[in-house]
This record gives structure tokens, C-alpha cells and sequence, in this order.
């Protein structure tokens, strides 16, 4: 699980059970004046709704008339955590500490702060010399973590080893640490994949890398350090792709497929990838995959009209793809060109009858864009629909279609349907919200936007129009 993940994890927690705890607690320190105990209540109910601020205020009240109380700084903290208040929440945690004492826990909290905050090196100093730091599994997971975002690969093996000694049955540590190894060792990187294999969750991840190995006994030591880099580039494992990708360029720097990757992988990062992408082209101009990872460099950066230049390039240089032919219809839409978009999209489904995915893409098209849904578009979404019933993200571009067509019932059972299939779809999440507040469901509707601003985080495309809703309902936003 990611540090974002466990972190939305952390919070949902929190959210969830905090409120019950403290009412026991608060139990334990009666006898409380009246006044006290409304402001208990409506502090209680204030971080409970989202509105920090008010919350915070009142509780301060109560550690005005009640003193230092380690029960109201864990709330603090807590809510500060919520609304992404780091040096608020640090300073929460400093006075819990010093009411309380430094559990690991609390470090592993400390550490977190710090890295939110840019501390990375300080973060990595506290987990690694905490004193009981080495004996606890949570910490040593903390620390690995740490040291495989900042790349410190000596440091991140020495951890994982200790933490499998500590945990056999770790499957992150043993899936982490078959990825550190792969490249280097392939049998025992074997081991430890197979192993993290047999959990479920686990074995489609593991099961990629392994395939990868096999590449080692097959083509030269740059061509399987390349092949292992795009099974990492699939699995957005981004740190390790950007590793074996360099090992790969060690090997033979006149190497266009892992320098582009390279390129790609860094602007993944949130680093320049533009120098690494062009270097490959200028090595094999007529590649159509580095016209495409140029393209992706252009979107990211939100410069449409260059992305568009380069997912053309691309197509005319493989102009049966039909992945590219959708590429140049998604650089149209970012543009406002929607009829030539259209056109692009149709383009890719005739390159591929048979594969739904290029109709889905059409379908999601038109709900996306309201274009032509009266004219044709409505229906031709319908009758995908129903060539893949089970599939959400069609279900949402169903109901997202009824929705603008004003057919609300219709909308409402789609977009349900969708959020079932897949809960962890952020456009059908997001979706779903609008429609539940359409129908006068407030509660609900917030809850959707809350999940889609948590996990497609608050500067993406649905985590923006989440937020902007969410302030519409009244609630705080990051």
C-alpha cells in the first residue's frame, strides 16, 4: 500500500471511529459542566461534518476550561491530519507527546508529517534510529517505503531483509524486495516474487515481474533490463522502472526504447522527462512509441496543441494502431474540436471492430462531452452498454448520458449500478454525487465527492470538480 493509500486509509479511520472513541472517553471525565459538554458535542459534530476550523475553536474552549487533555489533542491531530494541516497537526502531536510520551507510533506519525512537509531526510533520520525501530515491523515497513521513494536501493534491500526476518509472511516486503533483486539476481528474486504470488492480492503484480525474468535467459543484458523496466512502467512502479531503465542504458547508452521510457518514467516523477524523450528520437526517429511518450509529456503538462502534434506523428507512423487513432481523438477533445474528435474515435473502432474497449471509449466520449447525445449518441452508447453489461465504466457513461438528457430515475440507476461493480472508479464516483444531490441527498452526495477527492487527490479533472462541489455543500476543502 502506498503512503497516499495508508495515509486515505489513516484518515478514513479516524473519520470513521474516532468520534465513538472519544464519546467513551469523554465518559471518563465527568463530571462536565452543561457548557462543556454542548461543546464537546458540537465540536465532536464539527470534525465529523468537515468544518476544521469551528472545530478546532471549540475544542480549544475545552482545553481552555478542562487543561492540557491527551484525549483533545488527539483530536487535534487528527483533524489537522484530515484537512492536511501538517504543521498544525506537528505541532498537535508535540503536545500529545509531551502529555503522553513518544510511542512508535507516534514517531512513525512524526516521520509522516515531516515527509508531507518536504523533510524527506529527516523523515528517513527519525524511522532509522528510533530506538525500538529495528524490532517493529511498522516501522521497518515505514522506513523501506521511505528509502524506495528516495531510491536509497542499498539502504532499502538492508531494511527489507530485516523486515521479512521479522515477518516471513510480509507479502509487501517480499514482492518489494523481489523487485529490488530482480535485475541483479534472478533466482532469488524468483523466491521472493513467487512467494508474495500466492497471496491474491498480490499474484497478478508478482506474476508480471516474473514473466519479465524470463527475458534474461532470452535476449542481451540491455534488452531484458529494458523488458523488466516496461513491466515496472505498466505497474506504475516508477522508482524501480526509473532504476532498472538506467542499469539498462549502463549497459548500451544507444538505446531508444529504454531512453524514452526513461524520459516517460521522470515525468511521471514530476521531473523533466522532455531531454531523455528527445535524445531517443533523435536515435530512432521513426519511432511511433516515442512520438507517443512525446505526446504523454505534452498532455501532462497540459499543452494540447503539441501533444496533438505529436500523437499525429505517432499515427501516420503506424497508422493500423488503433490505441494511436484514440490518442489523436483525446488530444481533439482537450482541444474543443469535437466532430474531428469524433472522427478519430470512429477511426480506432474500425482499426479494431471486435474490441469493445474502442467503442467504450466512443461511448465515454459522447457522456463526457454531451456532443450529439440527442443526435445518435445516447443510443449508440445504449447499445454498447449492452455489449458489455458488467463493464462500469460504460454503466457510467449511460447514466451520466440519461443524466444530462434530464432522465434523473434512469441516471440514478445506472451510476448506482456502475459504483457496485466498481467502487473505486473516481468518474463514476463522481458521477454518482452529482446525481444524489440532484435528488435532494446531500449526505450521500458528499460522501462520493469526499472518496474522489481522497483518492484521485484534489488537483485532478474529477478531483477538482469534487472539491468545487463539496464547497457548494458547505463543506472545507484542501
Amino acid at each position: 500500500m502506498s503512503l497516499k493509500q495508508r495515509l486515505g486509509l489513516f484518515i478514513a479511520i479516524g473519520g470513521r471511529f474516532g468520534l465513538a472513541a472519544l464519546f467513551i472517553v469523554w465518559a471518563n471525565l465527568l463530571p462536565l459542566s452543561d457548557r462543556v459538554t454542548r461543546w464537546i458535542s458540537h465540536a465532536d459534530q464539527a470534525a465529523e461534518d468537515g468544518t476544521f476550523d469551528e472545530a478546532q475553536r471549540t475544542y480549544g474552549q475545552v482545553l481552555t476550561r478542562l487543561g492540557s487533555q491527551p484525549i483533545v489533542y488527539e483530536r487535534l491531530f487528527q483533524i489537522s491530519l484530515t484537512a492536511k494541516r501538517y504543521a498544525e497537526a506537528q505541532i498537535y502531536l508535540f503536545a500529545l507527546a509531551d502529555l503522553d510520551g513518544w510511542t512508535t507510533e507516534r514517531r512513525s506519525q512524526l516521520a509522516m508529517l515531516l515527509e508531507y512537509q518536504g523533510d524527506i531526510e529527516q523523515a528517513n533520520t527519525l524511522l532509522a534510529f528510533a530506538p525500538d525501530s529495528f524490532q517493529d515491523t511498522r516501522t521497518l515497513r515505514r522506513l523501506a517505503e521511505q528509502q524506495i521513494a528516495s531510491q536509497d536501493w542499498e539502504q532499502a534491500g538492508q531494511t527489507l531483509e530485516q523486515l521479512v526476518a521479522l515477518e516471513p509472511d510480509d507479502v509487501q516486503a517480499l514482492y518489494w524486495l523481489g523487485v529490488l533483486l530482480a535485475p541483479q539476481n534472478q533466482d532469488f528474486a524468483a523466491v521472493y516474487l513467487n512467494q508474495a504470488a500466492a497471496n491474491p492480492g498480490w499474484t497478478v503484480r508478482a506474476r508480471t515481474i516474473l514473466a519479465a525474468l524470463e527475458s534474461y535467459q532470452q535476449f542481451s543484458l540491455t534488452d531484458a533490463h529494458t523488458t523488466l523496466g516496461l513491466a515496472l512502467v505498466n505497474l506504475a512502479e516508477w522508482g524501480f522502472a526509473e532504476r532498472v531503465l538506467e542499469m539498462a542504458l549502463q549497459v548500451n547508452s544507444v538505446n531508444p526504447t529504454a531512453r524514452g521510457y526513461l524520459g516517460y518514467v521522470r515525468d511521471q516523477s514530476g521531473r523533466d522527462g522532455l531531454p531523455d524523450i528527445e535524445a531517443a528520437l533523435a536515435i530512432s526517429p521513426n519511432d511511433p512509441v516515442l512520438y507517443y511518450l512525446l505526446g504523454q509529456h505534452w498532455r501532462q503538462l497540459s499543452k494540447q496543441s503539441e501533444a496533438h502534434s505529436a500523437f499525429m506523428q505517432a499515427y501516420w507512423l503506424a497508422p493500423e494502431n488503433p490505441a494511436l487513432a484514440a490518442e489523436v481523438g483525446i488530444s481533439l477533445q482537450n482541444l474543443s474540436d469535437l466532430p474531428e474528435a469524433e472522427q478519430w474515435f470512429r477511426r480506432a473502432m474500425t482499426l479494431a471492430p471486435a474490441e469493445v474497449r474502442w467503442q467504450s471509449m466512443l461511448a465515454a466520449f459522447y457522456a463526457d462531452t454531451g456532443f450529439k447525445l440527442e443526435e445518435g449518441g445516447l443510443a449508440f452508447i445504449e447499445q454498447t452498454q449492452q455489449l458489455a453489461p458488467n463493464d462500469s465504466d460504460l454503466r457510467a457513461s449511460l447514466g451520466w448520458a440519461y443524466y444530462q438528457l434530464n432522465n434523473i430515475e434512469n441516471a440514478y440507476s445506472e451510476l448506482s449500478t456502475a459504483v457496485g461493480l466498481d467502487p473505486a472508479n473516481v468518474r463514476s464516483r463522481y458521477y454518482f454525487g452529482v446525481v444524489l444531490e440532484r435528488r435532494s441527498e446531500p449526505q450521500g452526495a458528499a460522501d462520493s465527492y469526499w472518496f474522489v477527492v481522497q483518492e484521485a487527490g484534489p488537483d485532478s479533472q474529477f478531483g477538482i470538480l469534487a472539491a468545487r462541489a463539496l464547497q457548494r455543500l458547505g463543506y472545507a476543502t484542501p
